[in-house]
């Protein structure tokens, strides 16, 4: 059986669970990439000597702000979403393995359809520790995606003169302004 054959047979075996969670998964890890990919860009940034002080700060603060308003809410959304649809569908499809175990057992049948029916029991009750393995993935994984960013997030309130509250918006913005000012003369 072919790979894609064998992955629509798990799609509908599990009602769609197992490509969900794959999904929610591979967001995360493509998430994890960028944290990593960033960090190592701000690393290589703050040893290189052609880059003004400038320059770094903007970047800095344009990282951040990526990492605040698209990157962080979509870690944290998938974080909370994988181990609820994993716990849901492993939920619905362990109930579903069950019953039929339990409709097999409290039948007179033959050896052959006990066989065949706790087959498929087990089965599903296998599907259900899978998509349950799977939903904890990205709860585990968001942690680690968060405290990977953490000081990404800590160069851009650096870069915007600290926090809001401490930051001076005239200071900031006479720097900004400053700053394109020699952007537009170079």
């Amino acid at each position: 059986m072919g790979l894609y054959a064998r992955f629509w047979r798990y799609s509908v075996d599990t009602y769609g669970g197992a490509p969900l969670l794959l999904l929610i998964n591979l967001v995360q890890i493509a998430i994890l990439g960028w944290v990593v990919s960033q960090a190592l860009r701000a690393q290589a940034e703050r040893v290189a000597p052609g880059i003004s002080s400038e320059a770094r700060r903007i970047r800095a603060a344009r990282r951040a702000e990526i990492w605040q308003k698209q990157v962080r809410p979509l870690a944290m959304t998938m974080m909370l979403l994988g181990p609820g649809l994993g716990l849901g569908m492993s939920t619905l499809v362990g109930a579903l393995g069950m019953g039929a175990l339990g409709d097999a057992m409290g039948t007179q049948a033959g050896a052959e359809v006990l066989a065949q029916t706790m087959a498929r029991a087990y089965r599903e009750i296998s599907y259900a520790y899978f998509l349950m393995v799977g939903g904890t993935f990205p709860m585990l994984l968001g942690p680690v995606i968060v405290l990977g960013a953490r000081r990404l997030d800590e160069e851009g309130s650096d870069a915007r003169g600290g926090e809001p509250e401490e930051a001076d918006a005239a200071r900031i913005h006479a720097l900004l302004a400053e700053t394109l000012q020699r952007g537009a003369a170079a």
